[in-house]
């Protein structure tokens, strides 16, 4: 098991990484389907065992990468970038969860602290997501590589 180095990230950060991306491709593409078209409703199921299979990899990759000594170095704005990441990927499924415990109990305060800001969020961060991506690519285009860094090939150029 791999651990991060100062050039790369290792094996456990990659495999949660885009494990990650996979479920939040899938929790994406059903929020959208459902407010499309509201037939497919039914995908709500699915997107909530997916969101809670998230929040645990969330809290699995926020201990993980406390635990690193080293990572690769990045600049302050993709530092904070990441940060607001870490942020989304744990507070947009906890307030799911939390609307959810409301739910059962009754608790109106829990569920309308989910209805208000668990979608909401949720795009806000699909709008940081989109801005991760549209940066990797703005860095290749410059000729700043820094792609093998979460891909796994040890190659920078």
């Amino acid at each position: 098991m791999k651990t991060d180095n100062s050039q790369y990230y290792g094996s456990v950060t990659r495999l949660l990484h885009w494990l990650m991306a996979a479920c939040f491709f899938f929790m994406f593409a059903t929020a959208i389907a459902w407010n499309l078209n509201g037939e497919l409703k039914f995908l709500i199921g699915p997107h909530k065992a997916v969101g809670f299979a998230l929040m645990v990899l969330a809290v699995l990759r926020f201990i993980w990468m406390l635990r690193q000594k080293e990572r690769p170095a990045n600049a302050w704005i993709a530092k904070a970038g990441h940060l607001a990441l870490y942020a989304l990927m744990l507070i947009v499924p906890a307030l799911a969860i939390a609307r959810q415990i409301g739910r059962g109990q009754q608790n109106q305060t829990l569920i309308d602290l989910g209805n208000n800001w668990h979608g909401e969020l949720g795009w806000v961060f699909l709008v940081l997501i989109m801005g991760h991506i549209g940066m990797a690519v703005i860095h290749r285009l410059k000729g700043d590589n820094l792609l093998p860094r979460i891909w796994g090939k040890h190659e920078i150029g």
